[in-house]
């Protein structure tokens, strides 16, 4: 399995990392428990390739043909990624896919348990988090910038402080930074331009950015937080809010679930809402729902159970 490497063992991720709880009082005790959990599902995978090995050499020291050794069967949750290198390379393939079909607007959703809240965004609650969280735009855009052949990128970040750190800190960058708060962002010699971030606080500037954007490049909104969860927030934002991103297609979506779910989407693919196998070893997924639009918000913000019958009761509306 390919694997990412941020500083930190808290960067990787796989399917066991979506059993991860996205409530940061909880990091420790279920970061150990995704621990246990990836490295038991990594020595039984390696258990597997050694079986399929032995299967084919275990005629009389004669190589059995391919065809003829046991194969593993298919599963659905097979289209989740074993990495957060998986994830990214599997983000970037999507998004170039989408705005090669002509979407132009496209959001990108990788929320790691470890640096997200579903309330209330990036949650960085260990020394150096931040950094990491900021290192996965740098990889996807990297990613993407390869896949696209593109030369003139824009990072355009949520403030000019962390535009200025960043730029700072990553000379050797193969993009061009900016800040939603820059007077002009957008200029007309870029060729692609990633929204990193952006909060409910920046809504503004992130429509003005992407109306300007409308005629000189795709834009993508990599892990936007726009909706805000405030009690004084009124209905009507919220439904301007909703009805703003509405116009952007979901190239790629990898959610957690409360600490034993996901919803993935990968373009061109459908909506899908996968819960944990309790019949296999921990890491592996049951399709509990697919559907062609986003799932309802109340799996996101309301499923907090620690058992996989809530979860079902949950996602009963989907399916």
């Amino acid at each position: 399995m390919r694997q990412l490497a941020l500083d930190a063992p808290s960067s990787t991720c796989c399917h066991s990392c979506l059993r991860a709880c996205s409530r940061p009082k909880l990091h420790s005790a279920r970061y150990k428990q995704f621990t246990s959990a990836y490295t038991q599902r990594v020595h039984t995978n390696k258990r597997r390739c050694h079986r399929r090995v032995s299967a084919q050499t275990d005629n009389g020291g004669e190589q059995t043909p391919p065809s003829a050794a046991a194969t593993p069967v298919p599963r659905d949750d097979d289209v989740l990624p074993d990495s957060l290198g998986d994830a990214l390379q599997q983000a970037s393939d999507a998004t170039a896919l989408a705005i090669e079909k002509g979407a132009n607007r496209c959001i990108v959703e990788i929320l790691l348990p470890e640096f997200w809240d579903p309330a209330s965004g990036p949650v960085f609650a260990e020394e150096g988090d931040q950094q990491r969280f900021w290192k996965l735009t740098r990889r996807f855009i990297d990613s993407l910038a390869q896949g696209r052949n593109s030369k003139n990128i824009k990072a355009i970040y949520p403030d000019m402080g962390v535009a200025a750190m960043l730029k700072n800190q990553w000379p050797d960058a193969g993009f061009n930074f900016a800040s939603l708060s820059d007077r002009k962002p957008v200029s007309e010699d870029d060729d692609l331009i990633v929204l990193a971030a952006p909060d409910p606080q920046g809504l503004e500037a992130v429509k003005k950015a992407t109306a300007a954007a409308e005629t000189v490049a795709p834009i993508i909104l990599f892990n936007p937080r726009l909706a805000s969860g405030d009690a004084g927030v009124g209905l009507n934002v919220r439904r301007l809010t909703k009805q703003f991103t509405s116009t952007f297609t979901t190239s790629y979506s990898l959610r957690p679930v409360a600490d034993v779910g996901s919803v993935f989407r990968r373009y061109p693919g459908q909506w899908q809402v996968f819960v944990e196998d309790p019949s296999m070893e921990p890491g592996r997924y049951l399709l509990a729902a697919e559907r062609p639009t986003r799932p309802a918000g109340t799996v996101y913000h309301h499923c907090y159970f620690a058992d996989l019958h809530a979860i079902y009761m949950c996602l009963g509306a989907l399916l």
